[in-house]
């Protein structure tokens, strides 16, 4: 590592698994930042077991040292890798956790109503023997009981094992952390009142509605829990049908409502380190422009407060968001249409924090995505990344490295669901031979890499 900042992406898929080493004292400070994917654990595993031979000694023999341990959000492909049997020879000294998981806290009490309904309804729709749409299936997976292990393994196994506390952080919270010379990590999001800045009344009005909707409905057929789905007296079975289409869409409204609050309940780091400045947003969503007291997306909440300030200035890392997807990056100025909305609104974020270099000028900065095509469309969005790539160094052309290597790109995107939504012609094909930001995904089918390596110098 020697006196270079290391940021390394591991490929687990669809998710984020990622160590950012920072020199210093004592084998430097290191951070693991999410481990989580879609599918399988057997990517997962393979990039811990990596991780783990690349920590500096731990305090008793045959442990390995892990200085900070991150988890943004509850969804499954940022922690559903944090399983005890992946971490038994890692000593963790810290856990950081969003606000949002403290199921004590008191200004998450709508969004963890939200959560617990929605986990509710999809898992008793996964339960059933309905046949479910790819898109409902990809919805359920979020809820899965995956996350449960991962919340049991964050909240409480792991820190009993490491005699700590887990810490559940918002924003402007002081850390005290014993960083290396020079460091200095911000939490910039999320906000401590979680219910005001990104649940809004009008959702929970709605969800409060719903509920009470629901316990009458319970009431009405008997009152016990297991007669949910009874037919109460005193409606027709077609009327009853009828309700149950109507809960059930319900049901499923909310929890993609809740999805996307959940991504924007990320923990968003910004780190300084010898005067470079990288950010790591997790899952963080953009909205329209900011509204205090409503729904908000994080990136609005972010850049109303700190605009200012700590993301004033252009920055030397991104770690692109949400897998490259286009609700996760605030769009560019260019994509502002007539002259609506403040002049310090969200179409000012980009260019402030990653602008364009003026004509002659290289760009100096760098980005990652963690990526897969296989399970979203479309994320990624090759359209976002080939604007991003103007604006950053490390960058490549994919559709002229496939050739050299005599991949043919149709080849790639080989699943059922691929093929039937046709991934490649839809998504890839118009901008695999312009640059892009490096991708784990691409970067392993051209050169079979585990894994992708930022290395960021001293200002």
């Amino acid at each position: 590592m020697g006196n270079q900042l290391l940021i390394r992406a591991y490929n687990v898929g669809c998710g984020d698994c990622i160590h950012v080493s920072i020199p210093g004292p004592h084998d430097g400070f290191h951070i693991l930042i999410d481990c989580g994917k879609k599918g399988d654990d057997e990517l997962l595993e393979k990039a811990v077991k990596h991780l783990e031979g690349e920590l500096p000694a731990g305090s008793a023999p045959g442990k390995k040292r892990l200085d900070l341990i991150v988890a943004t959000h509850r969804h499954e492909d940022h922690i559903k890798g944090f399983d005890p049997k992946f971490f038994k020879n890692i000593e963790v000294k810290n856990v950081w956790l969003s606000v949002a998981m403290d199921p004590e806290h008191p200004q998450a009490e709508g969004v963890n109503n939200l959560h617990a309904y929605a986990t509710r309804e999809v898992r008793k729709l996964t339960a059933s023997s309905q046949a479910l749409s790819p898109e409902i299936e990809l919805l359920a997976s979020l809820y899965g009981v995956s996350n449960d292990a991962a919340d049991e393994l964050l909240m409480k196994t792991l820190p009993k094992a490491n005699g700590i506390e887990p810490r559940y952080v918002h924003r402007g919270m002081k850390h005290g952390l014993a960083l290396p010379p020079d460091t200095e990590i911000h939490i910039l999001a999320p906000e401590e009142d979680i219910d005001h800045f990104y649940l809004g009344e009008e959702i929970d009005t709605s969800l409060k509605g719903l509920q009470a909707f629901a316990a009458a409905r319970l009431a009405a057929a008997g009152g016990a829990a297991a007669a949910a789905d009874r037919q109460p007296a005193n409606i027709s079975a077609s009327d009853f049908r009828v309700l149950q289409s109507r809960m059930l869409s319900n049901g499923l409204a909310f929890a993609a409502k809740e999805t996307s609050i959940q991504n924007n309940l990320s923990v968003v780091l910004l780190i300084e380190w010898k005067k470079r400045r990288l950010l790591f947003v997790g899952d963080a969503e953009w909205e329209g422009e900011f509204k205090d007291g409503k729904h908000n997306g994080s990136w609005n909440v972010m850049w109303e407060k700190h605009r200012k300030g700590l993301l004033s200035e252009p920055l030397d890392f991104l770690k692109i968001g949400h897998h490259g997807s286009i609700n996760a990056t605030p769009p560019p100025a260019s994509a502002k249409q007539g002259n609506k909305g403040p002049a310090n609104g969200l179409h000012t974020v980009l260019d402030t924090i990653l602008p364009v270099p003026k004509a002659g000028k290289s760009p100096t900065a760098q980005a990652i995505v963690s990526t897969e095509r296989e399970f979203y469309n479309p994320i990624p969005e090759c359209k976002l990344l080939v604007d991003l790539a103007r604006r950053v160094s490390n960058t490549r052309n994919y559709g002229k490295a496939l050739a050299k290597k005599k991949i043919d790109p149709k080849t790639i995107w080989a699943t059922t669901k691929a093929k039937k939504n046709k991934f490649f012609e839809t998504y890839e094909r118009d901008f695999l031979d312009q640059p892009q930001p490096l991708r784990t995904d691409l970067e392993f089918v051209v050169d079979r890499k585990d894994f992708v390596d930022v290395e960021v110098p001293p200002g």
